[in-house]
């Protein structure tokens, strides 16, 4: 077997194993189960955002200019030490770490995991399928997941720690299949780590289809965050038992699992699609304000299309408009941005929850992301038009 044909055979595994951390249902009930309140959830996410921003750029530079299969090892490595420190931790301050050490090691896949996939395929002239597989292999994850996620609350209810345990065992798997990859041939520059940095900053600056790039990501970097932890306020407003959550977290998967097949790589122009799932995402916040009900969760699970969908779009966006020798550091910009925005914006979330409460809360998020989506649109149009002068 062609080595750059196994790397793409191995590829969904390494997702799946990777993308089995199957906290989700539980990881707010777990902590408040610690003693925080929700402005101090929010205010870890933050930290742990700020984190993303901080590694983001480091751990671009360790994939761009020394191995995407070495980070991708040390992104699970690090995925495994932070969930065991979760496990231990008692205290905010400790917490914090173990969200640090995770936020790191989800920057040392971000970008090299994309930059690795094209690269193999390009290296067989297969580039053009990156968008399909791309989206299959998120599509395993999402499965993966839907399969954990139905057990989660039974496990929770039987050991708080049991769903933790077992994303440590799921990510030292995926490090594993990382020991499979062969590091895809490519230049990989001569520039130093600052002057790097500033080449790849510059590039993204200057090309507008990567500014527009960056301002799409700091919508969506939001609000796709946002609404993960917005899911737990919404099911106690509705008085839905934790044993529930897993279930329905399962379902949010399948949703999820099959945009992510069949639907994902069919979005071909980026500039329609997405600020389109920006817009979705702003309708999932306003309706269940709206229309309160636990049958509202159907309409909160169509965020799993916009999740499905998001990344392999952007990625094949991005992945078009750079070259090989920065493509996981402008990969790594657009998370930084994404990122920011979060870390910046998080803590109003959890201080609206607090002291006004959940409905109110998705109110305010569902007008603020439609705004976005609007801008969005706007840009695109003028852009056009601008384009259709020259």
């Amino acid at each position: 077997m062609d080595l750059y044909e196994r790397n793409i055979r191995y590829y969904p595994l390494y997702r799946l194993l990777f993308g089995l951390i199957i906290i989700g249902p539980v990881l707010t009930p777990y902590l408040r189960s610690k003693g925080l309140v929700y402005t101090e959830i929010m205010l870890l996410q933050s930290i742990s955002a700020v984190s993303l921003v901080v590694f983001e750029m480091p751990t671009g530079i360790i994939a761009d200019r020394v191995s995407r299969r070495l980070s991708l090892l040390l992104s699970s490595l690090c995925i495994a030490v932070g969930l065991t420190a979760y496990i231990l931790s008692t205290s905010f301050p400790a917490i914090a770490l173990a969200e640090m050490l995770f936020a790191a090691g989800l920057t040392f896949k971000s970008g090299a995991d994309s930059a690795f996939l094209y690269e193999s395929l390009a290296r067989l002239g297969r580039e053009g399928e990156y968008a399909r597989i791309e989206g299959r292999a998120i599509s395993w994850i999402f499965v993966g997941q839907s399969v954990g996620t139905f057990g989660c609350s039974l496990l929770y209810e039987i050991d708080a720690d049991l769903p933790f345990w077992i994303s440590v065992g799921t990510a030292l798997l995926s490090a594993s299949v990382t020991l499979r990859f062969t590091e895809p041939h490519r230049d990989k520059g001569e520039r130093r780590y600052a002057t790097h940095i500033l080449h790849s900053f510059g590039i993204a600056l200057r090309t507008p289809a990567l500014r527009w790039t960056l301002a799409i990501a700091a919508v969506m970097g939001f609000s796709t965050r946002a609404g993960f932890w917005l899911y737990e306020p919404y099911f106690v407003h509705v008085e839905i038992p934790i044993l529930w959550y897993g279930p329905i977290f399962g379902a949010f998967n399948i949703v999820a699992a099959l945009t992510a097949r069949y639907l994902a790589h069919r979005w071909q122009d980026a500039r329609t699609a997405l600020p389109a799932m920006a817009l979705l995402l702003a309708f999932t916040f306003l309706l269940p304000a709206l229309l309160v009900s636990a049958w509202s969760i159907i309409i909160i699970s169509l965020q799993q299309m916009v999740r499905a969908a998001y990344k392999p779009t952007l990625g094949a966006w991005v992945n078009g408009q750079v070259e090989d020798d920065v493509r996981a550091t402008v990969h790594s910009i657009v998370g930084v941005v994404a990122a920011l925005s979060f870390a910046l914006l998080s803590p109003l979330v959890g201080i609206s929850l607090d002291t006004r409460g959940t409905i109110p809360t998705y109110v305010w998020m569902g007008i603020g992301v439609s705004i976005g989506s609007i801008v969005l649109f706007i840009w695109r149009w003028l852009a056009a038009i601008s384009v259709s002068r020259v």
